[in-house]
C-alpha cells in the first residue's frame, strides 16, 4: 500500500467535506449551539413550569365522616397548604371531580384496632396520569403525614410517654462521594448513549456522500482512472469518515458536558469543586476511536453498496436502530462492566463510559474493549475493500436485491441476500414468539413442534410456492460411503472441541447460574432416552439443516463458497438466541456448511449435526456411569481430549477435502 497516495486521497476528500457548508454546520457548528439552547433552555422552561404548577394549586373536597376535634385538626392542616383550597365534600363532589372543577377528594374515616386503639384512614382520590395530579397527591400526603406525627405526639403526652420514643434512631447522612464522582455518575448514565448516537450520526453524514454521493454526481469514475489503487482510495475515504466522526464526537462531548454542568448547578445539585473529568474524557476518546473505525468501515461498505444517497440512508437505518438499542444499556441499573460485556460492540463502550466517569473501571476491560472492537473493525474494512473491488457492486444500476416484479418473471430471482435476510428475520421472530410460547406449555412437545412447524415446514411450503425442485435446491443427494464415514470422524471430535471451547468461555466469562439451570433442564426431560435423542438430536439435525444448509446458502451463492459458509454460520449462531454459546455454535456452523457445500449433499451435515447433539445427550444420560470418569462429567469434558480431537478432526477434514475434489465446490 502506498501511504502517500492514501494521504492524497484523504486530503482531497477532507477538503471537499470542509468545503460543504452544510456538512461543516451539521458536524461542527450545530453541536456548539444546539446543546446550550436545548439543555439550558429546557432546564429554564422546566423550572418555570414547575413554579407555574405550584402556583396553580388545587381545589380539594374533604369528606369527614368522624367530625371529631382530631379530624377537624387534620382538615385545618390541609388548609395550610399554599395555593390549595379545601372545601367540604357535597353530594355532587364526584361529578365535580369528573368535570375537573375539583382536583382531588379526601375521605376521612376512623378505625379501631384489635387492642382498641383508635386511628384514622384517609382515602385520596386523584388523577395520577398527569403531573398536576401527582403533585397534588404528594402535597396532600405530606400534610397528612405531618398531621399523623402531631397526633401521635399528643397521644404520647396524654399517656405521659416521652415523645422522644418516636426518634430512637437518628440518621445522619455521610456521603463519601466527591462532587466529581456525583457529576460523573449523572453524566455516565445518558452521555454514552448521546455520544454513540452522535458518533454514528456524524460519520453517516460524510460516509453516504463519499461513495454513494459520488455515484450520483458521476465523479467516482474520475477518481478510479487516476494512478491510485482502489485499496488506497478506500483507506483514504475511510480515514476521512473517521476524522469527521471523531471531530463531531469531541465537539458534542465537550458541548454536552459543559451544558449539563451548568444545568446541574442551577438545579441545586452540589457541584462545588467538580471539574470536567478531562482524564476520563481522554480515556474514553481512546476507547471510542476503535468504535469510530468500526462504524466508519460499516458505513463505507453501505455507501459502496448503495446506488445513491437515498438508498444509503435507508440501509443505515438498521445500523442506527441496533446502535440505539445497544447504547441504551447505560440507562439500565445494576448492569456493570465485565469481561463478557467487554466483547459486545457498542455495549462495551457504553458500560466502559459509565465506569470511567465514576473512576471505577478496570484496565483489562479497557484493553478487551479496544482489541475486540479493532478485530471487528479489521473484518469490516476488509469487507469494504472487497466491495470496492467488485465492479458488479460498485457500478450496479439495477436493484440486485430482486424486486417482486423480477421474482414473478423468474422465481430464481428470489434467491438474493435481500430476501434471505428477510426470510431469516421472519423465522427468527416466529421462533422467539411462537417457539417460546409452545415450549413454555410443554417443553418436549414444544421443541418438536418448533422444529417441524417453524423451521422445516415453511421451507418446504416456500419452495413449493416458488415451484422449485426440492431435491436440487436443498441438495438432497445421497452421499458417498467414504464421505459419510469421514463426517462421523469430523463430527465427534468437532463436538468435543465445541464443548471445550464453551467451557473455556465459561471460565473467562462465567455464565449466569440461572442460564446453566435452564440449559440443564433441556437434558432432564422426564422421557425415555430415545425420545430425548429424537427431540434434541434428530429433529434439529434434520430441520435446522434443511433451513441453514439447504435453503439459506441459496440466498448467498453470489459471494462464493467461503463467504457463503461464514454468512450462514453467523445466521445459524444468531438463530439460537444464545449469546453465551454463540462462538461454539458458529464454529459448528462453519463445519456443517463446509460438509454440505463441499460434498453437495445435505445428508452429511444432517448426520454431523445429529451426532453433535446426540453426543451431548449421551454424556448427560450416562454422566454417573463409572466409565464416564475417563471422558469427564455432566458439567465438563476433560481438557486433555482436545489434543486427540484436533488431530482426528484435522486428518478427517484433509481426507474429506481431498476426496470431495480439493478446492472445487460440488453442486447438484
Amino acid at each position: 500500500m502506498n501511504f502517500k497516495k492514501v494521504k492524497v486521497v484523504f486530503q482531497k476528500e477532507f477538503m471537499e467535506v470542509m468545503r460543504d457548508k452544510r456538512t461543516v454546520f451539521t458536524v461542527m457548528v450545530l453541536p456548539v449551539i444546539l446543546y446550550p439552547i436545548l439543555i439550558i433552555g429546557l432546564n429554564a422552561v422546566m423550572t418555570r413550569q414547575a413554579g407555574v404548577l405550584e402556583e396553580k394549586g388545587a381545589t380539594v373536597a374533604v369528606s369527614d365522616s368522624i367530625s371529631s376535634a382530631s379530624s377537624q385538626a387534620i382538615i385545618t392542616d390541609l388548609s395550610q397548604i399554599e395555593h390549595y383550597t379545601i372545601i367540604p365534600a357535597a353530594e355532587n363532589a364526584q361529578s365535580l371531580y369528573e368535570s375537573k372543577d375539583i382536583q382531588a377528594i379526601i375521605s376521612i374515616a376512623d378505625s379501631v384496632s384489635a387492642s382498641g386503639l383508635h386511628s384514622f384512614k384517609a382515602y385520596i382520590q386523584y388523577d395520577a396520569a398527569n403531573e398536576r395530579g401527582q403533585l397534588i397527591y404528594s402535597k396532600l400526603r405530606e400534610s397528612l403525614k405531618s398531621s399523623e406525627k402531631r397526633l401521635i405526639q399528643e397521644q404520647l403526652e396524654i399517656r405521659s410517654i416521652d415523645t422522644g420514643i418516636l426518634s430512637l434512631i437518628s440518621i445522619t447522612e455521610l456521603d463519601t462521594s466527591s462532587s466529581q464522582r456525583r457529576m460523573g455518575m449523572l453524566l455516565g448514565t445518558f452521555l454514552p448513549y448521546i455520544m454513540i448516537m452522535m458518533l454514528l450520526g456524524g460519520a453517516s453524514v460524510v460516509a453516504a456522500d463519499l461513495v454513494a454521493g459520488e455515484k450520483e454526481r458521476k465523479t467516482l469514475e474520475t477518481l478510479l482512472v487516476a494512478a491510485i489503487g482502489r485499496k488506497e482510495i478506500v483507506i483514504g475515504k475511510y480515514l476521512t469518515i473517521i476524522t469527521m466522526g471523531m471531530l463531531n464526537l469531541i465537539i458534542n462531548l465537550f458541548s454536552v458536558s459543559f451544558s449539563l454542568k451548568f444545568m446541574l448547578s442551577n438545579a441545586g445539585i452540589n457541584m462545588e469543586g467538580a471539574q470536567m473529568p478531562l482524564k476520563a474524557i481522554f480515556i474514553l476518546l481512546a476507547a471510542m476511536l476503535p468504535l469510530a473505525t468500526l462504524f466508519s468501515a460499516i458505513l463505507l461498505s453501505i455507501s459502496t453498496f448503495s446506488r445513491n444517497m437515498k438508498e444509503a440512508r435507508s440501509y443505515e437505518q438498521p445500523l442506527l436502530f441496533i446502535s440505539i438499542m445497544l447504547g441504551m444499556i447505560s440507562f439500565l441499573p445494576a448492569i456493570e462492566m465485565n469481561n463478557l460485556m467487554s466483547l459486545i460492540p457498542v455495549v462495551n463502550i457504553a458500560l466502559l463510559f459509565k465506569a470511567v466517569m465514576v473512576e471505577d473501571y478496570q484496565l483489562s476491560h479497557l484493553i478487551i474493549t479496544i482489541i475486540s472492537t479493532l478485530a471487528l473493525d479489521i473484518a469490516a474494512i476488509w469487507g469494504s475493500i472487497r466491495l470496492f473491488n467488485a465492479e458488479g457492486i460498485l457500478f450496479r444500476t439495477e436493484d440486485d436485491s430482486g424486486s417482486l416484479k423480477g421474482v414473478k418473471k423468474n422465481k430464481r430471482n428470489f434467491f438474493s441476500p435481500y430476501y434471505g435476510l428477510i426470510y431469516f428475520s421472519i423465522a427468527l421472530v416466529a421462533l422467539f414468539y411462537l417457539g417460546s410460547y409452545m415450549q413454555s406449555k410443554e417443553l418436549y412437545k414444544g421443541l418438536l413442534y418448533t422444529q417441524i412447524f417453524i423451521i422445516l415446514l415453511p421451507v418446504v411450503l416456500l419452495l413449493r410456492l416458488l415451484k422449485q425442485d426440492l431435491n436440487s435446491t436443498l441438495r438432497l443427494k445421497a452421499p458417498k460411503a467414504l464421505d459419510t464415514l469421514l463426517v462421523i470422524f469430523m463430527a465427534i471430535p468437532g463436538a468435543i472441541l465445541a464443548a471445550i471451547i464453551g467451557q473455556l468461555i465459561n471460565r473467562v466469562f462465567p455464565f449466569p447460574s440461572q442460564y446453566l439451570e435452564n440449559l440443564s433442564q433441556l437434558f432432564k426431560l422426564d422421557i425415555p432416552l430415545w425420545q430425548s435423542f429424537l427431540v434434541i438430536a434428530v429433529a434439529p439435525g434434520i430441520c435446522e439443516e434443511i433451513l441453514f444448509r439447504g435453503l439459506m446458502p441459496r440466498f448467498f451463492e453470489r459471494y462464493g463458497m467461503r463467504m457463503n459458509i461464514i454468512i450462514t454460520a453467523l445466521l445459524f449462531a444468531a438463530f439460537h438466541l444464545d449469546p453465551f454459546r454463540f462462538v461454539p455454535v458458529f464454529l459448528l456452523g462453519l463445519l456443517l456448511g463446509y460438509q454440505t457445500l463441499k460434498s453437495g449433499s445435505i445428508y452429511l451435515s444432517m448426520l454431523s449435526h445429529t451426532v453433535n447433539n446426540g453426543l451431548a445427550v449421551f454424556i448427560m444420560h450416562f454422566a454417573k456411569a463409572p466409565w464416564m470418569k475417563y471422558l469427564g462429567s455432566s458439567e465438563e469434558i476433560h481438557y486433555w481430549l482436545a489434543a486427540p480431537a484436533v488431530i482426528i478432526l484435522s486428518i478427517a477434514i484433509y481426507l474429506f477435502h481431498k476426496h470431495t475434489g480439493g478446492n472445487e465446490c460440488v453442486e447438484s
